[in-house]
């Protein structure tokens, strides 16, 4: 309302030119929106991104309408043009690449791959896609769909010319032969199992020899094939899964993902919902997340406390809290963190503020020595901070069972005796994904933080009072800090 005086003292053509000039600025915001496509991405999406830094593939395996193709062929579109903007935390390119986008059929790539990408023709160019229509070059008409392309050209940063191409999986795995691929988009997963072998072999030689790489953004319909088995069980060093369901996906509101629920089986609908795929053997826990799930709230200070961690390089290392309500004989689960290739006093730091004076149960691995200083790994997160009980984990009896302490966190799950904060999805992700294989036994993959939990249940006896965290006791002989533990 304060710019109509302003407004009043214009003439005709002042106006008609302000009107313009809002135009071309509101066009410019649209045609140019890739510059803050990493900035107004979603944290676990920035996670995605920045994954492909550090691994050569990286899938993407989540939920329906959790924003997965976009977020993929977003990624596509700034290593087409190398533009990437001041932030932009995953892999770069230094030369216009060779991109392969691929997915079920023509009209599908047209309309979630294709479109996105480079827009619909119109009479003024490409428009409407992330790639402004100004830097597509040209582009090869392919059949099977109306207005689907086949390969785009586009000015890269460098002055190259970068070139999209879109494979149908119909077209199967010999199609995809000759080229030396520079990036991947798999787009949902194939159902042949030699296209995604194929795929891997066309980028040995990529990105000026130093190998090409990709992602896979699918929601797991096909099950636990080989291909998520490989991903989620057994990765390789290249190879990094993250999983995101719809509490990952504010945009979806309540009323939306209700009358979506309603309309999935039964039997589908953590696949749709969480992306988890259907296991079919041995699910350790198999209550729901919202079973569990609880509002965080301020823990009272005569409640018991105890961190529990998981040592980790390669794969990561995790960090939790417990608190426990005594009188109640009940657990929640407050913090939980967890991350690769850290020293144990970056992960202090990450941890310090909830962490700093809590007794710290860990596993036996902690007991094994390093052949240049003969110095225990324990003794290095003590160094950092840590106040590493003096025993590693294990019940009252000494024995170290696992059995047990499964039996007994999923019995109180079942009794409502065992609750985590929501927000932690780094646990829900290990939850939803813990299981058994054909013989019974436990898949040990991406269980790092559930491990941490079962070390600070079994070594509950330490826990000190919540109140003692901050003010600690100097009296009594259950809290000693010392350079050998507790």
């Amino acid at each position: 309302m304060d710019k109509l005086p302003a407004l009043k003292g214009m003439t005709q053509a002042q106006k008609i030119e302000l009107v313009q000039l809002l135009e071309e600025k509101k066009r410019r915001e649209s045609t140019y929106r890739y510059k803050r496509f990493f900035s107004s991405r979603y944290p676990w999406q920035k996670k995605f991104i920045s994954a492909t830094a550090e691994y050569s593939q990286v899938a993407l395996i989540a939920a329906n309408r959790t924003g997965k193709t976009d977020t993929g062929t977003g990624i596509d579109a700034i290593h087409a043009m190398g533009d990437y903007p001041p932030d932009w935390s995953g892999h770069k390119f230094e030369k216009a690449p060779l991109i392969w986008c691929l997915g079920y059929s023509a009209d599908k790539i047209r309309d979630l791959l294709q479109t996105p990408i480079i827009g619909r023709k119109t009479d003024n160019g490409w428009e409407g896609g992330l790639i402004p229509g100004e830097r597509i070059v040209s582009t090869e008409s392919a059949q099977g769909a109306a207005n689907a392309v086949r390969s785009v050209y586009v000015m890269h940063k460098s002055g190259e010319l970068s070139k999209i191409q879109f494979w149908s999986y119909s077209q199967g795995q010999q199609a995809l032969m000759g080229d030396a691929v520079d990036w991947f988009h798999i787009d949902e997963e194939p159902r042949d199992p030699t296209i995604y072998p194929q795929v891997l072999t066309r980028t040995a030689t990529g990105d000026q020899n130093k190998g090409g790489r990709g992602i896979l953004t699918f929601t797991p319909e096909n099950g636990r094939t080989d291909l998520v088995i490989a991903f989620m069980d057994n990765p390789s060093p290249g190879q990094h899964c993250m999983n995101v369901g719809w509490d990952d996906a504010p945009h979806l509101s309540e009323k939306v993902k209700k009358d979506l629920l309603e309309s999935y089986p039964p039997h589908q609908r953590d696949m749709r919902t969480k992306g988890i795929p259907m296991l079919g053997h041995g699910r350790i826990y198999d209550l729901g997340e919202d079973f569990i799930k609880c509002d965080p709230f301020p823990i009272p200070d005569h409640w018991l406390v105890i961190d529990g961690m998981d040592f980790g390089w390669d794969h990561p290392q995790a960090h939790v809290q417990l608190a426990w309500d005594i009188e109640n004989e009940a657990f929640y689960l407050t913090r939980a963190y967890k991350a690769r290739q850290v020293s144990p006093a970056e992960a202090y730091s990450a941890v310090k503020s909830w962490a700093d004076n809590v007794p710290t149960a860990w596993p036996p691995d902690g007991l094994q020595t390093e052949k240049g200083s003969g110095l225990q790994q324990k003794s290095y997160y003590e160094e950092a901070g840590f106040q590493m009980l003096s025993d590693h984990a294990q019940w009252e009896d000494g024995s170290r069972a696992v059995e047990p302490g499964l039996f007994e966190l999923y019995d109180l799950m079942r009794r409502g005796k065992f609750r985590v904060f929501s927000g932690l999805r780094d646990f829900f992700e290990e939850y939803n994904f813990y299981h058994r294989d054909e013989k019974g036994r436990i898949v040990k993959v991406r269980d790092d933080i559930l491990d941490a939990v079962r070390y600070a249940y079994m070594m509950r006896r330490y826990a000190i009072r919540y109140a003692d965290i901050k003010s600690p006791p100097v009296e009594e002989d259950i809290y000693v800090p010392s350079s050998s533990g507790w």
